[in-house]
C-alpha cells in the first residue's frame, strides 16, 4: 500500500511538472529532449524550405527565438471580441494619394519582446501610440505594455485582445518605468501616472476587413504608421528575410498584432514591425507581400 501511495505521489509529480513546461514545449514536440526539439525544429525548417524552393517563394526562413513558443502562445489578436470603441472618431481628411511616394519608411519606436504571453494586441497599441508621439513631438516614449495586460477591465490578457486605444484616452498611457513587462498576467500596479493621452483613434476602413492598398498608404504617410492585423503561420514564424509571399489562399481570420511603418512598390511589399525581438526576421521587421495573409486587416492608427 505504501508503495502504490509512493507511485502515486510521483505520478502526480510527474503530471504537475508536465502541465508546467507543455506550454514551452508545444511547439515543436511533448519531449522535453533538447535535441528531440532540435530535430523536430530542424525537420519543420526542411519541409518549408523544400515548399518555399518548389514554389519560387522569396524570403528564407531558420531557427530564431520566437520558434521556442508556439503560434497559439504567440498570437492571440481575436477578432471576435468586440472592441470598447469608446473613443472611435471618423477618419480624418488624408493626403491624395497622387503624391505618395513609390517607397516610404515612416515613425516607429524600439523593437520590443513580448515573449511567451498572448499581448501582441498590448504590443501594436503601445506602438501605435508611441509613433503618433514621435512624430508630432520629435520624442520617443517607451509605455507600457504591460499596465494593458494587467489593469485593462475586458477581461484580456495573455490569452488574447483587441486593439486597446480606448485606455490610452481615459486614463491615458503609463510608462514601461512604471509597470516594466513581465510577460504574464500579472495583477495591475495602481500607483502609476499616465502622462500621456490620446485624442481618440480611428481605422482606416472597416474594423473587420483589410483597406485597399493605397488606403494604408496614406494613412501610414499621414500617421507615420498603422496598427494592424496579419494571419500567421509557421512560415511567417521562422522567417529570417526577404519578401515573404507564403500566402494561405482565402486566410479567412487574422491572429495576431504588428504595425505597418512603410512599404516599397519595388517590391511590392509592406515593412511590417514585430513584436518578437531583434533575433527574428530582419532584426525584428519583415517585407510583407502586399494582401498577403490578410496583412493591413482593421489597420488602425492613434490621433495625438
Amino acid at each position: 500500500m505504501k508503495k502504490f501511495k509512493k507511485l502515486f505521489i510521483g505520478f502526480a509529480a510527474l503530471a504537475t511538472l508536465a502541465l508546467i513546461l507543455v506550454p514551452t514545449m508545444q511547439a515543436f514536440t511533448k519531449s522535453g529532449d533538447p535535441l528531440q526539439k532540435r530535430a523536430e525544429m530542424q525537420e519543420l525548417l526542411d519541409t518549408m524550405r523544400a515548399d518555399i524552393e518548389a514554389n519560387g517563394y522569396t524570403f528564407t526562413i531558420g531557427p530564431n527565438p520566437a520558434m521556442q513558443y508556439s503560434i497559439d502562445q504567440l498570437c492571440t489578436l481575436n477578432p471576435d471580441i468586440l472592441p470598447i470603441e469608446n473613443y472611435v472618431t471618423t477618419p480624418t481628411e488624408m493626403a491624395m494619394t497622387e503624391a505618395l511616394p513609390s517607397a516610404y519608411t515612416g515613425y516607429y519606436t524600439p523593437i520590443k519582446n513580448q515573449a511567451s504571453c498572448g499581448s501582441c494586441w498590448a504590443f501594436g497599441t503601445c506602438a501605435q501610440t508611441e509613433t503618433a508621439i514621435l512624430k508630432n513631438t520629435g520624442q520617443t516614449v517607451d509605455l507600457s505594455e504591460q499596465w494593458l495586460v494587467s489593469c485593462n477591465t475586458s477581461g484580456w490578457g495573455c490569452n488574447g485582445g483587441w486593439f486597446a486605444f480606448d485606455y490610452h484616452v481615459n486614463p491615458g498611457a503609463a510608462l514601461e518605468s512604471c509597470f516594466p513587462y513581465t510577460a504574464l498576467d500579472s495583477p495591475c500596479i495602481s500607483g502609476c501616472s499616465f502622462p500621456y493621452s490620446i485624442n481618440g483613434w480611428s481605422y482606416v476602413g472597416a474594423s473587420n476587413s483589410v483597406p485597399a492598398v493605397d488606403s494604408i498608404k496614406t494613412a501610414i504617410y499621414t500617421y507615420g504608421a498603422v496598427a494592424a492585423a496579419v494571419y500567421v503561420s509557421s512560415y511567417f514564424q521562422g522567417y529570417t528575410s526577404g519578401v515573404f509571399n507564403s500566402c494561405k489562399k482565402r486566410a479567412r481570420s487574422v491572429n495576431h498584432a504588428i504595425q505597418l511603418v512603410g512599404w516599397d512598390d519595388a517590391k511590392g511589399a509592406w515593412l511590417l514591425k514585430n513584436s518578437w525581438g531583434t533575433g527574428w526576421g530582419e532584426n525584428g521587421f519583415m517585407w510583407i507581400a502586399y494582401n498577403c495573409d490578410l496583412v493591413g486587416y482593421a489597420a488602425c492608427y492613434a490621433i495625438y
